[in-house]
C-alpha cells in the first residue's frame, strides 16, 4: 500500500509520498485559481496571472471554504468550492499514480463545515481519503524538552497559532487565528518598498507596467530567502531593453513590516502560558520571512525551531496508522503519539534548524522593586493590590489602580523557587503575557497588574563590598 500525504494551505497545497515509494521533492501547487471564460486555471499557471489578470484570480478559496456562489467576474454559479475541487483534482491528477491510500493535513484554522467540505471535495475528485489530521499535530511529531508548544503558520490572507502539549502524546490546546496579516500583506509592502527604491536609484517603477509587477512579485521569494542570510542583496530587473539594479537591504525591508510583524509577535506573546518555557515551532512560510525570528528573543522563555517544508506531511506519513479511519465520516485527529526516537528532545531533527534557543538556568531574585524601593522576597507572601489584608506582608498600590483588585496577586518563595499567585478577576500579566493562576519568576522580570496598569520589577540584591572589580 502506497499512502500519500497532502497539506492543504490557502498558500499551497503540498503533496508527498511515503518512504517506502519516494519520488524526490513534495509536489506543490500554489493556492490560486484563474477563471477566464471557460477556462479555469489553478496552481502555477493561475499564480503567474496574479498580477496580469488580477480580478479573473482567486486566492481566497482554502481559506473561505463555502458553497456560496462568487458571482462577476467569475459567473455562474460557481463557488469557493468549486476552485478548491479543480485545484485539488488537478493537483491529484499529478500524483495519484501507484496511490491507494491519502491522509489531508488541514489548518486547525478551518471549522467542522469546511472540514467535511474538504471532505467531500476529496472524495468527488476520486481520492481515496482515509484520514484527517490537524497540520500542526502532524508537523509537531519530535519530542522537545519543553513540554508546552506553539506551531506558528503564515497563511496567504492569516496568521494561525496552534498550542500543543506533550507527554505521552502531543495533544492540540487551542487555535488562535489573525486576520490582520498575511503573507500577501507582507509582499505587497514589499513589493512597494523595492518598487519606491528602484524609482529613487533608477527612475524605473516595477510596479507601473503589470509584466514588471508580475515579475517583481515572482523574484521576492528568492530574494527574501536571501535576506534571511544576508544584511543586503541586489536585484536586478529588465524593462524597456534596459538592465536596472538596486541593492536591497533587510532593515529598510523590516522597516515596511514593523507593524504586522508586531502583530504576530503579540499573538505569540498573548497564547503562551506565563512562567511556562515553550517551543515555537515556526512554518517554512514563516521562518523564510526575514528578521521575523529575530523579533521573538523578545518574547522570553521560548527556543524557537524553523520546521522543513514537509514537516505536516512528513509527520501524517509517520503516523499513518494512527490517523487512518475506516468509513465515511473520519474524525478529525487532534492528538497523536510521540516519535519514537529521540533521546535528545532538543536537538533539531533532520531539516529543521534551531533558530534561537534559551538558556534553561533561572537567576532567583530576592526583592521586588516598585517605585524605587526594594522588598524582600521570604516564604511568606508579599500582596500587591489596593486593599491589602490586615497583618499581611504587602504593598497598597495608589495612582491609576482601575482593574486591580483589593488582594491582586502575591509574590513568595516556594522549593528554591520564587513565584507569582494571581488572586485578581481582571489578571495579572509577567513579561507581558497573563498569568494562569501561578508561574515562576526570574531576575528582571516585570509583573504589571490593572489597565494600563501598575508594574513592578523582580531584582536580585548582590554582596558589594565597594572593591574595584577584576
Amino acid at each position: 500500500m502506497s499512502t500519500l500525504a497532502i497539506e492543504l494551505s490557502d498558500a499551497a497545497l503540498l503533496a508527498k509520498v511515503d518512504a517506502s515509494t519516494a519520488r524526490g521533492e513534495p509536489f506543490v501547487s500554489p493556492g490560486y485559481a484563474l477563471v477566464d471564460g471557460h477556462t479555469l486555471l489553478t496552481g502555477v499557471e493561475a499564480a503567474d496571472n496574479a498580477r496580469l489578470k488580477p480580478r479573473l484570480v482567486n486566492n481566497r478559496f482554502w481559506g473561505e471554504l463555502d458553497t456560496t456562489p462568487l458571482g462577476r467576474p467569475f459567473g455562474g454559479d460557481l463557488s469557493h468550492a468549486d476552485l478548491a475541487h479543480a485545484h485539488l483534482s488537478t493537483v491529484w491528477s499529478h500524483v495519484k499514480s501507484g496511490v491507494d491510500s491519502v491522509i489531508l493535513a488541514v489548518p486547525g484554522s478551518h471549522s467542522d463545515h469546511q472540514l467535511g467540505l474538504i471532505l467531500g471535495i476529496a472524495r468527488a475528485c476520486g481520492i481515496p481519503v482515509d484520514g484527517m489530521v490537524d497540520a500542526a499535530v502532524a508537523a509537531a511529531r519530535r519530542p522537545r524538552e519543553e513540554r508546552n508548544l506553539l506551531h506558528l503558520d503564515l497563511q496567504l490572507h492569516a496568521v494561525v497559532l496552534t498550542e500543543l502539549t506533550q507527554g505521552r502524546e502531543r495533544v492540540r490546546r487551542r487555535v488562535q487565528v489573525s486576520e490582520h496579516t498575511g503573507l500577501i500583506a507582507l509582499q505587497d509592502a514589499w513589493a512597494k518598498r523595492i518598487a519606491r527604491t528602484f524609482v529613487h536609484h533608477t527612475r524605473f517603477d516595477p510596479l507601473h507596467v503589470a509584466t514588471t509587477e508580475q515579475e517583481l512579485y515572482r523574484r521576492l521569494p528568492e530574494l527574501l530567502g536571501r535576506l534571511c542570510r544576508e544584511e543586503r542583496a541586489s536585484l536586478e530587473m529588465e524593462a524597456g531593453g534596459r538592465v536596472h539594479t538596486i541593492e536591497v537591504g533587510r532593515r529598510n525591508l523590516l522597516d515596511a513590516v514593523e507593524e504586522p510583524y508586531d502583530g504576530v509577535v503579540q499573538l505569540v506573546r498573548l497564547l503562551k502560558r506565563a512562567g511556562q518555557p515553550v517551543s515555537l515551532l515556526l512554518s517554512h512560510r514563516a521562518a523564510g520571512l526575514p528578521g521575523l525570528e529575530a523579533r521573538f528573543a523578545e518574547v522570553g522563555e521560548m527556543r524557537v525551531v524553523a520546521l522543513p517544508a514537509d514537516a505536516a506531511v512528513q509527520g501524517a506519513l509517520n503516523d499513518k496508522d494512527a490517523i487512518r479511519s475506516r468509513g465515511e465520516a473520519l474524525p478529525f485527529v487532534t492528538r497523536l503519539p510521540l516519535e519514537e526516537v529521540a533521546r535528545e528532545p532538543a536537538s533539531p531533527g533532520a531539516g529543521e534548524r534551531e533558530a534561537r534557543g534559551f538558556s534553561p538556568h533561572r537567576e532567583r531574585p530576592t526583592h521586588i522593586l516598585h517605585q524605587g524601593r526594594a522588598y524582600a522576597v521570604t516564604d511568606e507572601p508579599f500582596v500587591l493590590g489596593v486593599e491589602i489584608p490586615e497583618g499581611s506582608r504587602g504593598v497598597v498600590l495608589t495612582g491609576d489602580t482601575a482593574g486591580i483588585s483589593r488582594s491582586h496577586c502575591s509574590v513568595f518563595r516556594s522549593g528554591g523557587r520564587v513565584l507569582v499567585e494571581d488572586h485578581s478577576s481582571h489578571g495579572s500579566f509577567l513579561n507581558g503575557q497573563r498569568i494562569e493562576c501561578r508561574a515562576e519568576l526570574s531576575v528582571g522580570d516585570r509583573l504589571r497588574v490593572g489597565a494600563p496598569g501598575i508594574e513592578v520589577e523582580s531584582i536580585a540584591v548582590t554582596e558589594d563590598d565597594g572593591a574595584a572589580q577584576d
